[in-house]
């Protein structure tokens, strides 16, 4: 190393090409930008995490299996606590994946693949973990394009293919029968179903939908999910679904103590004791939404159909700023496959009430 070299010098080279995901520093009074859910927790459910939390031993290291939380989510899930493994938000979990995949294949690097434009993290998170990161566009109606699927994955074999499942930022799932053609078709991939939006992918009264039951069908294939967005993205919760012998693989990259003492509590309390907080909001998501999509419909605003907690509609970005001076954030984006549509997550009937005044205003 010369002595004009610094640590700088020794970064890897594409941090230069990518920037940090930022969020805004204050929020506005209706926030609509994050897909959060916009119902605060009920009191009892607020009073029984708060005895949980005053009553852990801080002094001490959390459970670094998260054994009540693993226990909670596998009796929620309906699934073995031994097929899960279980990370600080999905976002961690993605990085474990990729952590653990990244292995040279026939001397070239590995490659991880997904439809877009879909969640960012995929591309950033491959790269910071040396995957070559390929994005096969969907249609212009953002649903999956066969052909191209089908073609990419047979050019570029990836070890990691994620499919965004009801999809963010456009809100619709993918064909299942296209789905179960690429994973039969590609036995050496993991192909990632990312249910992020699934406890939204129902309509009104009707439960929620999941591929989930594939993995009993397909080793190869994993069911990412989170409580980010059903009431609990202060926590930073999620997991992965795998057979038992993968998920015991992947185990061996999660950082010890990972997830923080006062997530598990809150979590497990919320899981096993109130889950009807979580179906509840959910289920109230599933309704404003429905009345959201034919408000923006009546606009003229070309809602896109959406199976998640946000509906995509044609607002161009100069409306951005007027819309924050009137209090209203929205998600815009500087992908050309989305220039004049905005992401609208669903709020409580104020905040669409709120938006719908905002928007005719404009």
């Amino acid at each position: 190393m010369s002595e004009s070299e610094g640590p700088l010098d020794r970064l890897k080279p594409v941090l230069a090409e990518l920037e940090a995901y930022t969020v805004p520093a204050a929020p506005p009074p209706v926030k609509l930008d994050a897909n959060e859910s916009p119902w605060p927790l009920p009191d009892d459910a607020r009073r029984a995490i708060g005895d949980a939390v005053a009553a852990l031993p801080f002094h001490r290291y959390p459970d670094g299996r998260a054994t009540a939380l693993r226990a909670a989510l596998a009796r929620w899930l309906g699934a073995p606590p031994v097929e899960l493994v279980i990370g600080a938000g999905s976002d961690e979990v993605i990085a474990m994946l990729m952590q653990a995949f990244a292995t040279p294949s026939e001397g070239r690097a590995p490659t991880v693949l997904w439809p877009g434009p879909s969640f960012v993290m995929y591309r950033i998170t491959g790269l910071t973990h040396g995957f070559v990161p390929v994005e096969v566009d969907l249609k212009p109606d953002f649903t999956l394009d066969p052909a191209a699927m089908k073609a990419a994955l047979a050019e570029h074999r990836p070890s990691l293919a994620f499919y965004a499942t009801p999809n963010n930022p456009t809100g619709n799932p993918f064909d299942e029968a296209v789905l179960r053609e690429l994973i039969e078709a590609h036995p050496a991939t993991l192909h990632i179903l990312d249910e992020a939006y699934g406890p939204f992918h129902r309509e009104p009264g009707a439960p929620a939908h999941t591929l989930a039951p594939w993995l009993a069908e397909y080793p190869n294939v994993g069911v990412l999910g989170t409580v980010s967005k059903v009431g609990l993205a202060a926590l930073r919760v999620g997991w992965v679904r795998l057979r038992a012998e993968l998920a015991t693989e992947i185990e061996k990259v999660r950082q010890p103590f990972n997830l923080s003492a006062t997530a598990q509590a809150a979590a497990t309390v919320l899981l096993a004791d109130h889950p009807e907080v979580i179906s509840n909001a959910a289920q109230s998501i599933v309704r404003e939404r429905t009345r959201l999509h034919a408000a923006l419909a009546e606009r003229g605003l070309d809602p896109r159909p959406s199976q998640a907690n946000f509906i995509l509609a044609r607002v161009p970005a100069s409306a951005k700023t007027p819309l924050l001076t009137r209090g209203v954030a929205l998600r815009f984006f500087t992908d050309p496959r989305l220039d004049g549509w905005a992401r609208i997550t669903v709020g409580t009937p104020d905040e669409t009430d709120a938006l719908l005044r905002a928007l005719d205003s404009l």
